[in-house]
């Protein structure tokens, strides 16, 4: 099968939607699909909007057996899409909606609409399924194939010990939703001598809240930005570590819960779209937004090497019964040969 795949912006980022569409399309090439990327320009609004006509003019999807198009680039690809499904099943794949995620620009419902007349629409999780029945979608034409939990190798990493310092382990992008900000405030109060917060991901998308962060986490040694890392440097900071923290107030799905699961790390979250059902009982959940609440909880677990244990294990068992990358592939796959 032959498939046209649209997104917009910088497909290397190791971001959350950008590794999964790089994973689960290599892994759609390594089963005989013949699959083009188009990625005609960044991701911002404005960058869009620019490139949506000529893009609209210079593409042809009668040259291949189905379109995919990452939602990410509803302002490129919005204007088109009902032309295109005249001559070839458009099959649209949703990490989040831009309006819900706060993500977007001005009007961004109109564009989001149009992504809705799709052949089917690929959602991530249910709760994005969910979003998209409200605004009006087909249930009959959602698929949800959510992330794997198993990139970075197995679940059931060594059991650690309870010497040394506590180690709390946050990868998110530094932007508002994620919650970084909260995380460094509740650290900055928590008092707990000898506990080490390393925070890993993107610090540059949103330069008004990295400087926040900095300057919440400025002076306090117990705090180290290490900004994005490769796999492997990835591997070794979620094997150092004894707790993974992310306050995230959205997530479409939430792949570094996941991931941090397989690693045998209980989860410091909040009770928001999906991460309680990723998370089940392998961690300590607050409300977003509750500092206090989120304090108390890395306390609970920094101090309670107990607790640590029995949530560790729980985090084991809960990756295991979370989808892996394989399945993942296999069902784009499974909803490319439907349309």
């Amino acid at each position: 099968m032959r498939v046209a795949f649209v997104t917009v912006g910088d497909p290397g980022r190791r971001t959350g939607g950008h590794l999964y569409n790089r994973i689960v399309l290599c892994g759609l090439a390594r089963r005989g699909f013949e699959v083009r990327w188009f990625v005609p320009c960044g991701a911002s609004p404005e960058e869009q909007d620019a490139a949506a006509a000529g893009f609209g003019r210079s593409f042809d999807p009668s040259r291949f057996d189905a379109v995919l198009v990452d939602a990410l680039a509803r302002r490129l690809c919005g204007p088109h899409l009902a032309r295109w499904r005249r001559a070839r099943p458009v099959v649209v794949l949703v990490h989040e909606l831009p309006s819900v995620a706060g993500s977007g620009g001005a009007g961004e419902e109109r564009f989001e609409e149009a992504l809705l007349g799709a052949s089917l629409l690929v959602a991530v999780s249910g709760e994005v399924r969910d979003t998209l029945l409200r605004r009006g979608a087909s249930a009959g034409r959602v698929r949800v194939v959510p992330p794997g939990y198993d990139r970075l190798g197995p679940a059931g990493a060594p059991e650690r010990g309870a010497e040394g310092p506590v180690r709390v382990l946050c990868v998110g992008q530094w932007i508002p939703r994620k919650g970084i900000l909260e995380l460094v405030r509740a650290w900055r109060g928590l008092g707990e001598a000898g506990a080490r917060l390393a925070l890993v991901g993107e610090t540059g998308a949103d330069a008004g809240y990295a400087a926040a962060v900095r300057r919440a986490a400025e002076g306090d040694a117990s705090i180290r930005v290490c900004g994005v890392l490769s796999d492997e440097g990835l591997r070794a900071a979620y094997a150092a570590s004894d707790v993974f923290a992310l306050l995230s107030r959205y997530e479409g799905y939430g792949m570094a819960y996941a991931e941090a699961l397989a690693w045998g790390l209980p989860v410091v979250g909040c009770r928001a779209g999906p991460v309680p059902e990723v998370v089940g009982g392998a961690g300590l959940l607050v409300e977003p937004g509750d500092e206090g609440g989120a304090r108390e909880a890395l306390r609970a677990l920094v101090r309670d090497a107990g607790l640590r244990r029995r949530l560790s294990l729980a985090a084991r068992r809960r990756a295991r019964a979370l989808p892996s990358w394989g399945e993942a592939v296999e069902g784009l796959a499974r909803a490319l040969g439907e349309a």
